[in-house]
């Protein structure tokens, strides 16, 4: 407890100065995601014309944007995410701050997710156990509802058709003046998704998928110093699994989710804090047979209390805080009902000492009711060189909590496994100058205790803290624009060199790319624009032994866009796999030839 002590000595003796200090108001608008007291990381954030220009899912949004690398058991099928060599489970997904990875097996699912309705989705890479909390060892990735005070009324409707008798509907509504704001946007799409396997006579007759989300958000700003806001998202999808290459699939998977915050945000002359209530309640069943009424399930309930506090000493030194309470319940078909209690806490200073430096020392440390959860902490710093130059580093340690299936799964559960850990370094150069960005990161991660299900018999697996993995690589990104006249063209490449070895069996851990690589050209003429996107995977091993794999590939993609009337109407036509290559994800389940989509989108 005396962490916890601390803390709160921190927040008062730093609350006690508040009438003293005069600040910009930009300065306290820093979140946990902000550049400022990420300084030595990495940071992207995509912007909402970039996130709606038309209807997609998560995963493949920020496989085009961002070159993270997703395995996906076909089209629109279960898509998991690998970020710097980690596994899927050690990515964290924030839903406006608060984490929505599933509690059930850590994961998120990416093509459970839309993507159309938020302003803005940031990208942090990097070890981020520090300001996120467990699984955030590759990094961390925010889907934000940014609530502006401004008079704004607009309503949007979306429309698309598509290759496989595809349909998608999409209509988004905000108001908002100085005082209120409120946004709804409800989608659907479904698909008979049976796409021709290229190079065989198979059909992919069991891919057929539909899923509706609704998403409100409501801002009230009661004065200059105190706003309310509320976010509700609900999420259906209804998905037949794809068959394989070598044998058909009868099955079917439903998942369920609703998620409810509540965020009341006090801002002072130097000082602003967050306090926020969240609900989370996610449901899966799986139909073995889609025809028979039997099915095995999980679900999970979350309830988690949040207070984050950040105090602004002077311009140059700032002190954030937090602490979270998550009280979660599961149950399941081969999970017995069970209960767990997390508490947390974290306090960092951020510092700019000198014009060229900042820096960030930061500390956290937690309390469960069924396991240890270690002391971690992490510095970082930024440092410009010269004008347009600088350097960028940090070092972190993290953890992955062990979720309800590693512990409590019947049979095979294990409560007594330990969480697991990890030690991650990092270096970067940054170069930005006029319109041109260029960075170069290079990175290394060393985990341990990592959590591994074995076999015990031939029917019987168990997981036990073993793996020992060490990942490093290198990331390079481009962006430039230029302008000619009425004529913009943007070029935006980015690629990423992955080694993430299993030390035990000296080994490139399965479905791990040693190269990814993408690269966009965007032509904009008034009211004309085409985006000409082109991706290359590496190959994969999909055993341990490293003895099968997955080919690479490259793939493009091409959006051409026509808007009409002051750009309140927009045509758009986009041809994925434009080359009609022939692709797997993931081994044995092939991905769409070439497809097509029309899309219209109307605001007024």
């Amino acid at each position: 407890m005396k962490y916890i002590i601390g803390f709160f000595f921190i927040g008062a003796i730093t609350f006690a100065q508040t009438d003293t200090i005069h600040l910009l108001d930009e300065v306290k608008l820093y979140g946990n995601f902000s550049p400022q007291i990420n300084s030595g990381y990495q940071v992207q954030i995509l912007s909402d014309s970039i996130i709606n220009n038309h209807q997609q899912s998560l995963g493949n949004l920020l496989q085009n944007q961002a070159n993270l690398y997703f395995k996906q058991n076909g089209n629109r099928m279960v898509s998991s995410i690998s970020l710097r060599g980690s596994g899927a489970s050690h990515t964290g997904v924030y839903w406006n701050g608060i984490a929505i990875n599933s509690s059930l097996d850590g994961q998120t699912d990416f093509n459970t997710f839309s993507a159309n309705g938020y302003n803005q989705i940031e990208i942090r890479k990097g070890g981020g156990g520090i300001l996120f909390g467990s699984g955030a060892v590759g990094g961390a990735i925010n889907l934000r509802d940014k609530i502006i005070f401004k008079d704004k009324f607009q309503t949007q409707i979306n429309l698309g058709l598509a290759s496989y008798d595809t349909q998608k509907g999409l209509v988004r509504s905000q108001y908002s003046n100085q005082k209120i704001y409120a946004k709804i946007v409800v989608e659907g799409n479904k698909s008979a998704n049976d796409y021709p396997y290229l190079g065989t006579d198979i059909v992919n007759e069991n891919g057929a998928f539909k899923n509706y989300h609704i998403k409100s958000v409501l801002g009230y700003k009661i004065n200059q110093n105190n706003q309310l806001q509320f976010f509700a998202t609900l999420s259906d999808n209804d998905r037949n699994l794809s068959r394989t290459l070598t044998s058909p699939s009868n099955s079917k998977l439903t998942n369920w989710q609703n998620r409810v915050l509540l965020n009341w945000k006090n801002f002072g002359q130097a000082y602003n804090s967050s306090l926020k209530v969240a609900y989370l309640d996610e449901e899966y069943n799986y139909y073995s047979n889609k025809e028979s009424s039997d099915y095995t399930f999980g679900k999970s309930k979350n309830i988690i209390l949040k207070y984050d506090f950040k105090y602004f000493i002077s311009s140059h030194i700032s002190l954030h805080s937090g602490i979270e309470n998550k009280y979660s319940t599961a149950n399941g078909s081969s999970l017995l009902d069970k209960y767990r209690n997390d508490f947390e806490a974290y306090a960092l200073l951020h510092q700019n000492p000198i014009e060229k430096l900042q820096y960030n020392i930061s500390v956290r440390k937690g309390f469960s009711s069924v396991y240890k959860i270690p002391l971690i902490y992490a510095a970082d710093l930024k440092y410009q060189l010269s004008s347009g130059l600088n350097i960028k580093a940090n070092f972190s340690t993290n953890y992955r909590l062990p979720t309800y299936n590693d512990l409590f799964w019947n049979p095979g559960g294990n409560p007594d496994l330990l969480a697991e850990n990890s030690k991650s370094g990092e270096l970067g150069l940054g170069y930005y100058q006029n319109k041109l960005s260029i960075n170069l990161t290079s990175y290394i991660t060393k985990s341990k205790n990592l959590i591994q299900w074995r076999p015990e018999t031939p029917t019987y697996w168990k997981p036990i803290n073993i793996q020992d993995v060490m990942s490093y690589g290198l990331e390079f990104e481009f962006k430039t624009q230029q302008n000619f006249g009425k004529h913009m063209l943007e070029l935006q490449s980015q690629y990423a060199y992955t080694v993430s070895k299993d030390n035990v069996l000296d080994k490139q851990l399965i479905y791990v790319p040693y190269h990814k690589a993408t690269a966009s050209l965007n032509y904009t003429y008034k009211d004309f624009t085409v985006n000409f996107n082109e991706q290359y995977n590496g190959k994969v091993f999909t055993t341990t032994s490293n003895t099968q794999t997955v080919n690479a590939y490259w793939l493009t993609n091409l959006e051409i866009y026509k808007s009409f009337l002051k750009q309140q109407l927009t045509v758009g036509v986009l041809v994925n796999n434009l080359f009609n290559t022939a692709y797997q994800s993931v081994s044995y389940r092939p991905m769409p030839n070439r497809n097509f989509e029309f899309n219209i989108n109307y605001k007024f």
